[in-house]
């Protein structure tokens, strides 16, 4: 009788032990998007592509007339704002934003990823604040002659040839507007193929 419980336990073991090892390994360090330096690099490009679009706003305080500038970190962004009535993604439904960015079965959980691990502080990158006026709005709160631009982060294709970026536009307590840009990357550069104005208006 002892042989045989002895029997049983070592079979069972054995079960745990191949059973684990068949197992796939769990991520501890979940890949950010935004950690990566060619994304890094996209970043750039898409943002100079938007900001040569519509920056006349943006070059007047970097040519020193103090009146428009852009905000220092990017504008965070979830799967629960795609239904927020009251946000910019109002009328695009994560279907919709999945299909604009590529329709690809792994579009939909890379699309989740980014949009779900979004605590971090992403600042705008260097080349941006070189090249345009960058400061923290914050600082201007009480002063409603500044216009703010708020850029958002990115929400990339997973094969990072599309990218969907909300754009909002303060001048004042009821002023301002949000756009947002449909970008694609052609022969290494990032060209706006559509955009969405008007989506929300104060």
């Amino acid at each position: 009788m002892n042989k045989l419980y002895i029997i049983l336990v070592l079979l069972i073991l054995q079960g745990c032990t191949m059973h684990k090892s068949s197992m796939t390994p769990v991520q501890k360090h979940k890949h950010k998007i935004y950690d990566d330096e060619s994304v890094q690099q996209d970043y750039v490009s898409i943002l100079k592509t938007i900001l040569s679009d519509d920056s006349a706003a943006i070059k007047l305080k970097r040519e020193g007339e103090q009146t428009a500038f852009i905000h220092q970190k990017f504008k965070r962004d979830s799967i629960s704002s795609l239904h927020d009535r009251n946000y910019v993604f109002y009328n695009v439904d994560p279907q919709k934003l999945m299909k604009m960015l590529g329709n690809q079965p792994k579009d939909s959980l890379d699309m989740l990823d980014q949009m779900s691990d979004r605590k971090e502080v992403i600042p705008i990158p260097a080349a941006i604040e070189a090249a345009y006026a960058v400061d923290d709005a914050n600082k201007y709160r009480m002063n409603r002659n500044q216009s703010i631009y708020y850029l958002h982060l990115p929400i990339m294709a997973y094969n990072r040839k599309r990218a969907y970026v909300p754009v909002d536009y303060i001048c004042g307590s009821l002023c301002g507007n949000g756009n947002a840009f449909l970008l694609e990357k052609v022969n290494g550069q990032w060209v706006i193929i559509r955009r969405f104005f008007n989506l929300w208006i104060a």
